[in-house]
């Protein structure tokens, strides 16, 4: 009788080699997606932070500029009423230089008759 375990340890053998190749390929391969996955999750947490970064920059920008418009719109407000306060000045004003100026030729005229006679 010959035994034929030696050449079953040679296949086991041989899986067990094949099988050796395969986890270490195998893990190569998850090591190496692992560290990409690390890096492109790295770049999009900074990418996400300056986008944050950029959203409450432009938020502020946005606060104030609210600001800055409502304040325009006051003075715009208040300019206007000036504006008209100063047309009703000019108006009474060019009434009162007439009346006064009506009021000296009267004045003028009363005297140069009291002059001539």
């Amino acid at each position: 009788y010959a035994p034929a375990s030696g050449q079953i340890s040679g296949i086991l053998k041989q899986m067990l080699d094949t099988m050796e190749k395969d986890l270490a390929e195998m893990t190569a391969t998850e090591d190496a997606a692992i560290k990409d996955f690390e890096g492109l999750s790295a770049a999009k947490t900074k990418e996400i932070e300056a986008d944050g970064a950029a959203i409450e920059s432009k938020t502020e920008r946005l606060g104030k500029t609210g600001l800055e418009i409502v304040a325009l719109k006051e003075d715009i407000d208040d300019t206007s009423k000036a504006m008209a306060d100063d047309k009703q000045f000019l108006a009474d004003l060019d009434k009162n230089c007439a009346t006064k100026k009506q009021e000296w030729e009267e004045r003028s005229s009363t005297r140069a008759d009291e002059l001539v006679a």
